[in-house]
């Protein structure tokens, strides 16, 4: 990389981590800034990365910033800074490589941390990232090896057994998968003609006709996307709506719908027929949801701003979809930034919010109709532990088996639902859960 794409990089990596630090996404972070600067568009990939693997490796960091600057108080934008200044410097190769990382670090650190930014920089290099204090327990060694909160560790401990955890905490990275919109594809799952030529770059998933995983980098279809050819959507996220079973003809609830990946698939599977409600509490993003929605040729949803606690909406569905916010244990490696804000209150609050938008949805299921509850988490308290508690307050509903050729059963006695682990299905950690009104 050239000394002027490295000081770019490091110049839009650092603002992203400061919106990101806001509440922002890694990648909403990184494409907001690019688009108000153009002149940032050409390293947006290397800029994410760095963010990403900067947010990732955040516990070591931190560690190597304390040990080299031991009584100092800084400022969170600071250590931000001295973060991305940390990871940059661990991947430097070659004195070249070096002098111009620490060139583009003090071109944007402020003239007041200058001081500080230099006996970093001649501590990070001297330093062993992956020194383990002898007096840390079994946990707290796999917490460091694995970049992961201590109690995160002990939890996949006790979920899945060591050796099991281990493989889950261990997963950098799952594959990215695409799928053939038939909507915009005259009604076919098989490959678009003008795509056939990028064949080669695509694997077939043998159970689900147009699904493929994605090898390589998703620019190479580029133009495919923008004609909505193609729908980016992990496999976990694809097999939620299929078990949901929406039909054409059917009235559909989608809850937090935005950015619109699921109402896109719910389309798909009832051919543009029927009825799709689409709910979620942000203007903003639901702006992404209709961009999104219009790009793949949905003409059957509409979009409704409001709280899927309370909801504002009347009539009865024969499916409603409900994907919670949620901690996001299950998905990580794509958004590193969640797992250093898990504690056992955003667990707790979380399943609140959770449960709070099940009842809310009740009384609009049909007579016969379904909630298809799915999480991306790993986490009981948000999956196993919400059914449960629903299914002993609402006894008119019955969870029913899915997706049994997918995944694992479902934990503390709940066979009929489905879990999906990255280590194991090469996906997001993901939970399915359908639930029948009976009567």
């Amino acid at each position: 990389m050239s000394g002027a794409d490295l000081s770019s990089t490091v110049k839009l990596a650092y603002r992203a981590l400061r919106l990101v630090a806001k509440g922002a996404s890694e990648r909403s972070a990184i494409q907001q800034l690019a688009t108000s600067d153009p002149n940032l568009a050409n390293v947006k990939r290397e800029s994410l990365d760095l963010v990403l693997t900067t947010l990732r490796n955040q516990d070591v960091l931190d560690r190597i910033v304390q040990d080299a600057l031991p009584n100092e108080i800084l400022a969170a934008k600071t250590l931000l800074l001295f973060r991305l200044a940390t990871q940059l410097l661990m991947k430097a190769h070659g004195k070249d490589d070096v002098r111009r990382t620490e060139r583009s670090l003090r071109n944007i650190t402020p003239v007041e941390y200058l001081p500080s930014l230099e006996i970093l920089l001649g501590s990070v290099l001297g330093h062993d990232p992956y020194r383990i204090p002898s007096t840390a327990t079994d946990a707290e060694r796999v917490a460091l090896e694995t970049h992961h909160p201590a109690l995160w560790v002990e939890y996949c401990f006790r979920l899945l057994g060591r050796s099991e955890a281990i493989k889950l905490l261990s997963t950098d990275s799952r594959p990215r998968y695409i799928r053939v919109n038939p909507l915009m594809n005259r009604g076919r799952t098989t490959l678009p003609a003008q795509a056939k030529r990028l064949a080669g770059k695509l694997t077939r998933v043998p159970s689900d006709p147009g699904v493929y995983l994605l090898n390589g980098s998703p620019s190479q279809f580029s133009a495919f996307f923008s004609q909505g050819l193609f729908q980016m959507q992990d496999f976990a996220s694809y097999l939620a709506v299929k078990a949901g079973g929406p039909e054409p003809g059917e009235t559909v609830l989608d809850l937090c719908a935005a950015p619109g990946a699921k109402t896109a698939t719910l389309a798909q599977f009832m051919k543009n027929r029927g009825k799709i409600v689409s709910v979620d509490y942000s203007q903003i993003r639901m702006e992404a949801w209709r961009r999104e929605t219009s790009r793949l040729g949905v003409k059957i949803a509409e979009a409704v701003i409001g709280d899927a606690a309370r909801l504002a909406v009347h009539g009865a569905f024969d499916l409603i979809i409900i994907d919670p916010p949620c901690t996001g244990t299950g998905v990580f490696d794509r958004n590193p930034r969640m797992k250093w804000h898990l504690s056992p209150k955003s667990l707790e609050r979380y399943a609140s919010l959770q449960q709070q938008f099940m009842d809310a949805a009740t009384p609009l299921v049909a007579e016969e109709g379904r909630i298809l509850y799915c999480t991306c988490s790993v986490a009981v308290e948000e999956n196993e532990q919400v059914v449960s508690t629903f299914l002993k307050s609402h006894p008119e509903f019955e969870t029913r088996p899915i997706l049994e050729e997918y995944g694992s059963p479902g934990l503390k006695g709940l066979t009929d639902c489905r879990r999906l682990f990255p280590h194991r299905d090469f996906t997001a950690g993901y939970f399915i859960s359908r639930m029948q009104r009976v009567n």
